[in-house]
């Protein structure tokens, strides 16, 4: 990296991988919705797809304090 590049404090990474998060989750539940009838399923759905998002935007904020996960 250059000199004359600014560089990113773990705060400011971790504001923008919340900020870029929250943007495709929104989106995502828009197209769920969009492509599934109002209802029960459609709510259900949004639902369980929060779960994952959620944790993997987490798990990315947590990787200054642990370290990489083990992936195997």
């Amino acid at each position: 990296m250059a000199d004359s590049e600014p560089k990113l404090n773990l705060t400011q990474t971790q504001e923008y991988i919340i900020a870029r998060h929250s943007k495709m989750v929104g989106k995502i539940l828009d197209l769920v919705e969009a492509s599934l009838p109002e209802g029960n399923q459609c709510d259900k759905l949004k639902k369980l797809l929060q779960v994952p998002l959620y944790d993997f935007r987490n798990e990315m904020i947590q990787l200054d304090a642990r370290g990489l996960p083990n992936t195997d």
